[in-house]
């Protein structure tokens, strides 16, 4: 928790020219009958409220509390936040003060587009409590389903709450330590999940890479069984003579079929031939 604080702003502080010390810690005042100028001993802006009825507007929220948060670190945001709270605690607010705070809002919008209420909860910067306001059981859909912690709705919620903390610590308004807590275990577990997700999806690419590298083998193998099936390798084969003709080359190269005539006698000696022999020879075209 930082110093800017609103609950913890001293209004009767006061810059130097116009604070308690300056003003009215040596005042003196005429000692009655005799005129003698004597200490008033007061001992704080109240003590003299109370003694002379009078409310001095140090008592109030005022320009110079502006001028003087400005100084600690407050933002133009903490300022407004500073005058809620002065209106809180029924402190006068100097018409001065509400004008330079419009000032400020005029030069500097953009420090006034507060992602979030940062009051809403009763206090003025960022806790576990905005965290519960915001994150509330984790992002979930309209039936109340939540998203996993990879899906981009889950991680846009923990987007927002990241936002709504930098805002504030940019702004430097009040911060819970406990909110760094929070942000570290939640990225933790996105992280976890992530690498787990990760891990599952490589892991059902190797199976699928494997499974194809497998179907391919086996495809190869079977159209490796069509080919040798298809192939011959008996007679009329390429491992045997090819073709019912007999080529031959003749003398000058030349290929063709040639005609061989057999004698009877030759044929009859095979078993061939018929029981009346005859002169005419048989001729066999191979």
């Amino acid at each position: 928790m930082n110093n800017t604080d609103p609950r913890r702003f001293n209004f009767t502080e006061q810059t130097a020219a116009h604070n308690f010390q300056t003003q009215l810690a040596n005042a003196t005042g005429d000692e009655p009958g005799t005129g003698k100028k004597i200490p008033l001993n007061y001992t704080s802006w109240q003590n003299y409220a109370a003694r002379t009825g009078e409310t001095p507007w140090q008592l109030g929220w005022d320009v110079d509390d502006i001028t003087l948060a400005l100084r600690k670190g407050y933002s133009p945001y903490g300022i407004q936040q500073l005058e809620q709270e002065a209106q809180k605690r029924g402190l006068r607010i100097g018409p001065n003060a509400t004008k330079r705070l419009n000032e400020l809002r005029s030069q500097q919008p953009e420090a006034f587009k507060a992602p979030i209420n940062y009051g809403a909860l009763g206090g003025y910067g960022f806790d576990t409590s905005d965290i519960k306001a915001m994150w509330g059981t984790g992002p979930a859909d309209d039936k109340g389903v939540a998203y996993g912690m990879t899906s981009p709705e889950w991680t846009a919620g923990l987007d927002k709450v990241r936002a709504a903390w930098h805002w504030a610590q940019d702004q430097n308004l009040p911060n819970s330590s406990g909110v760094d807590t929070w942000m570290q275990q939640k990225e933790s577990q996105q992280r976890t999940a992530i690498e787990a997700e990760y891990r599952t999806e490589l892991l059902e690419q190797q199976r699928a890479a494997a499974e194809e590298q497998a179907r391919i083998q086996e495809a190869a193998a079977a159209q490796a069984a069509r080919v040798k099936s298809s192939s011959p390798t008996g007679v009329g084969s390429a491992a045997s003579i090819k073709g019912s003709r007999l080529s031959i080359t003749e003398g000058k190269g030349r290929k063709g079929t040639k005609q061989f005539s057999r004698p009877t006698e030759y044929l009859n000696t095979l078993g061939i031939g018929g029981g009346g022999a005859t002169s005419r020879s048989s001729t066999v075209t191979l």
